[in-house]
């Protein structure tokens, strides 16, 4: 019996047309109805089958009553079916991992569940009672009860107008439980699924759901996201730190360059003044006047700058001779017992004057 659940979109789309507007005389949809405007309700219908369909699509392969398999009826909050289903079935399955079935009619939540492990063993399997959940095409008014005999255990689901139970046991037991159970809804109809009545029916896949896992991937994946943020901003903190400091230094580094290369064009500046100055000759006819007193033996007893006239007077051994003399510039003015006097033409000027006055 093997089918793939994409087949059923467009025979589940047209049930829930059928529903929605009516069944025309014929047997088909309604004038005016196309596929996709089908398609489209079977997508918007609150139930595990529109999120199947909205999916990927999976394959059913056998008809599998799960043991444990529970069912209830929740309150409706549209928008919340998922999670209200999620929040019921975890709790009366005590699992965190289920598989379930839902369908949503009215102000109400119909619903089958059972453990994922349950169905280890049988991945591709459907559960029979799916297909009569209330608002499903197949399902019977209610109240009624729907069993199921296998070889040695079967199975009783019974829907009311307020609820839905799951019962388990012996052939024996169950049947006697249905009879019971029929006679206090007032002979509420007993509807035995044979193999027969099983292959009729529009199979619905189970709906895996782990909100737990969910939550926690979104919050790891929002987690590894800000991270990723954090080290973004960290790298480009420490990039635009790297490329402030580049261009203080830049102009630190230029600055000093021009500070430097100004003082050393002061320094050229003053070498060149100092060169040119006349101190500078002065300083350099001193000098040659003291060296060569020196190696005479002698020594300056005046030397005196007036504007640019430079008088001198010195006194050197007696035995030096006039030619030494004249090569220091100098002339003899006098002799006396410690040596000669000798001197340049301003100063033999000089005394000429004084002697005058």
């Amino acid at each position: 019996m093997a089918s793939n659940v994409q087949s059923y979109l467009k025979r589940f789309g047209i049930d829930a047309e059928k529903f929605r507007f009516g069944k025309g005389t014929d047997g088909n949809l309604p004038s005016g109805i196309n596929e996709e405007l089908v398609s489209a309700l079977a997508k918007d219908t609150a139930s595990s089958v529109a999120r199947i369909l909205a999916g990927s699509s999976s394959e059913v392969v056998d008809a599998y009553f799960p043991p444990e398999v529970i069912g209830g009826c929740c309150p409706r909050v549209v928008g919340d079916e998922e999670e209200i289903v999620w929040n019921a079935a975890a709790e009366a399955c005590d699992s965190e991992r289920v598989h379930v079935v839902w369908q949503s009619v009215d102000n109400k939540i119909w619903y089958l569940a059972v453990k994922s492990g349950e169905l280890a063993s049988h991945p591709k399997s459907w559960c029979p009672f799916a297909a009569l959940l209330p608002g499903m095409k197949d399902a019977q008014p209610s109240p009624v009860c729907y069993t199921y005999y296998g070889d040695e255990m079967a199975t009783m689901m019974t829907v009311t107008s307020d609820g839905m139970q799951i019962y388990r046991g012996t052939n024996m037991i169950v049947r006697a439980k249905a009879e019971r159970t029929a006679r206090a809804l007032g002979d509420a109809q007993i509807v035995e699924l044979v193999p027969d009545r099983i292959t009729a029916l529009t199979p619905v896949p189970w709906y895996s759901l782990s909100l737990f896992e969910d939550q926690a991937r979104r919050i790891l994946a929002m987690v590894a996201v800000g991270i990723a943020l954090i080290f973004a901003s960290v790298a480009f903190l420490i990039w635009l730190g790297a490329s402030l400091s580049l261009i203080t230094a830049h102009n630190d580094l230029t600055a000093t360059l021009s500070r430097t290369q100004d003082k050393t064009q002061d320094m050229l500046n003053n070498a060149q003044n100092l060169r040119a100055s006349p101190l500078r000759e002065q300083l350099s006819t001193f000098v040659d006047l003291n060296d060569g007193l020196l190696d005479l033996n002698g020594f300056l007893e005046v030397y005196e700058i007036h504007g640019k006239v430079v008088r001198w007077r010195a006194v050197v051994p007696s035995n030096v001779t006039a030619d030494r003399i004249n090569a220091l510039g100098g002339k003899t003015i006098e002799a006396r017992a410690d040596g000669t006097v000798i001197g340049n033409a301003a100063e033999i000027q000089y005394e000429a004057q004084k002697d005058k006055k």
